[in-house]
């Protein structure tokens, strides 16, 4: 009987440590990657996008909730264009064919789909 003891608690002992492990990865990677983690005041604007220099930024900026809006495709072209990949330039074109409109979200879904 001590022996099923022994085992149950070793077999415990292993879960908890497997449980905190990964806990602490979960942790550690949100803020070694940053996404998702500075979600900012919750009242993204479009002045919020005229902070990004580069679609990367805007991507970020829509993730942290700052940056809010439907672009037309030609002006986020012209001020994004030389920062894209042609994958990425494909998917923003397609996707604006689509509704005659950009949204953010469809922004950010091209900009990781193709990074």
């Amino acid at each position: 009987m001590m022996e099923f003891e022994e085992i149950a608690m070793r077999i415990l002992l292993v879960l908890a440590i497997t449980m905190i492990v990964i806990v602490m990865i979960a942790i550690t990677s949100s803020f070694v990657f940053g996404w998702g983690t500075q979600h900012g005041d919750n009242k993204p604007t479009e002045k919020g996008c005229k902070q990004a220099d580069t679609l990367k930024e805007y991507a970020r900026l829509v993730d942290d909730m700052k940056c809010k809006g439907e672009p037309e495709l030609k002006e986020f072209m012209q001020q994004y264009g030389h920062t894209m990949n042609t994958d990425q330039k494909k998917c923003i074109e397609h996707r604006a064919d689509l509704g005659n409109e950009l949204y953010e979200d469809e922004i950010m879904k091209c900009y990781k789909k193709h990074d």
